[in-house]
């Protein structure tokens, strides 16, 4: 091989690699976009879930109050009611 052909080789080589080079970077670029738009899609989804989780956790602990509230007075009308007919006072009661 004569010495510009190993040069026009060199030449060309080089040129395949660049554009090898080139090629591979668009590609990785599309990926990574592709990768960032599934990551931002993923927060939003999570986002939604955690919100959804919130208000049901809430609903959750005023319907538990409810209840709480619902068994307080019941047992608050049997305690008057026991006191009534045992006559014996309510000490915290002023």
């Amino acid at each position: 091989m004569k010495a510009d052909e190993f040069t026009s080789l060199i030449k060309e080589l080089g040129r395949l690699i660049d554009a090898r080079a080139k090629t591979t970077e668009t590609l990785i670029k599309g990926e990574m976009k592709s990768v960032h738009e599934k990551i931002d899609a993923t927060k939003e989804e999570l986002r939604a879930e955690i919100l959804a989780a919130r208000a049901e956790a809430k609903a959750d602990t005023l319907h538990l109050g409810g209840k709480i509230d619902k068994i307080a007075k019941s047992h608050e009308r049997r305690l008057e009611s026991l006191e009534e007919k045992t006559g014996s006072p309510n000490v915290e009661k002023h």
